[in-house]
């Protein structure tokens, strides 16, 4: 019996949700996920409307990646759909800050964070490659964790962009393991440096396993940003049945 819960980042299936997201939705509940994570693509329906719409796919919301303003407004939408979907972790990632003004962004990351404890949930905070970029020797990355109360900001580590980043990502990971609910599950073709579907790149997912499994990680979310010539849903498929075999 598996330690944690499997999902996708709906990003991966972005267009085919925007040809037909209520038949996207169905073929995804039928690959083996336990869960779904949201980024801004719902089809418009109203927090109830999805609610029953999960619920008749057996589905469940493993999250609600959004803006970092989304998240620190009391009166947002997000808080709504987390209150009728059930889903704890509001998530938003900053690559574009990393670059300039990252000390003032990481104290609205702080003030982001309480207001999400306030709403009953729990910010995490997803990184990309930027973040290893150094700031007087330390990585950003690094730098907003320390800066930041464990309990208040948590981690959605991405193995692809910590790879990317020039770190490996089960060890990397394994220095988070204290505030690390959440996975993204990306693999990396070891020549190109591509996205590629999970099993078939040069990521030792076996370490992260055991890595996920020491930290009581509660969702291990599959995304890739690119298929290339691959279908999507095939390239879905096969990274959700190697989660579940994992």
């Amino acid at each position: 019996m598996k330690n944690y819960k499997t999902g996708i980042q709906l990003y991966t299936v972005r267009e085919a949700l925007g040809e037909d997201f209520k038949g996207t939705m169905a073929k995804l509940a039928k690959l083996g996920c336990d869960g779904v994570e949201f980024a801004g693509n719902n089809s418009g329906m109203n927090p109830e409307e999805l609610k029953s719409f999960l619920d008749d796919l057996g589905l469940q919301a493993c999250g609600w990646h959004t803006s970092l303003e989304d998240i620190g407004n009391a009166d947002s939408d997000v808080y709504q759909y987390a209150k009728a979907l059930g889903f704890k972790y509001v998530t938003t990632s900053l690559c574009g800050k990393v670059e300039s003004e990252w000390l003032e962004t990481i104290e609205q990351v702080k003030v982001a964070a309480k207001v999400a404890k306030d709403q009953g949930l729990q910010f995490t905070y997803h990184n990309h490659a930027q973040e290893f970029q150094k700031i007087d020797g330390e990585y950003a990355l690094d730098l907003l964790y320390a800066a930041t109360d464990p309990e208040e900001v948590k981690a959605e580590l991405d193995t692809y962009w910590v790879k990317k980043g020039g770190e490996d990502p089960a060890s990397y990971l394994r220095k988070y393991a204290d505030r690390l609910p959440q996975i993204h599950m990306k693999d990396m073709d070891g020549d190109s440096g591509t996205f590629v579907a999970l099993g078939t790149g040069s990521i030792d997912f076996d370490s992260v396993k055991e890595v996920a499994i020491a930290a009581n990680s509660e969702w291990l979310i599959y995304e890739q940003d690119s298929c290339g010539d691959r279908d999507v849903m095939e390239c879905a498929a096969q990274s959700i049945q190697f989660i579940n075999q994992l």
